[in-house]
């Protein structure tokens, strides 16, 4: 009888492309914090391999390079929230957040 060697795990789990995809279509606010710290808060409208199209109210929409993306989170999650924005006893509780998504 011969044995079998097992099959390695997948390399692409295609998580990526369903967050993308669920932010897209609930039309999620998100914080794009970039390596060289700048954020940038929009919707995302698009995405491919290499790149993520960032809509945004009061600024001009963005295409973002992926490599320029340290790690992408929903702006309700943000910490340090405007007081009139979160109870009182959560603000001063509230622990950091991890990222949803880091490159």
């Amino acid at each position: 009888m011969q044995m079998r060697k097992r099959q390695p795990p997948p390399t692409e789990t295609h998580a990526e492309i369903y967050y993308y995809k669920k932010q897209i279509d609930a039309h999620t606010p998100m914080v794009l914090v970039l390596q060289d710290g700048e954020e940038i808060e929009g919707t995302i409208e698009w995405y491919d391999r290499g790149a993520l199209k960032i809509n945004r109210r009061s600024a001009p929409n963005l295409l973002v390079l992926k490599r320029n993306i340290k790690y992408i989170y929903k702006a309700e999650e943000r910490v340090g929230k405007v007081a009139s924005e979160a109870p009182a006893e959560e603000h001063s509780t509230e622990e950091a957040s991890e990222p949803a998504f880091e490159n």
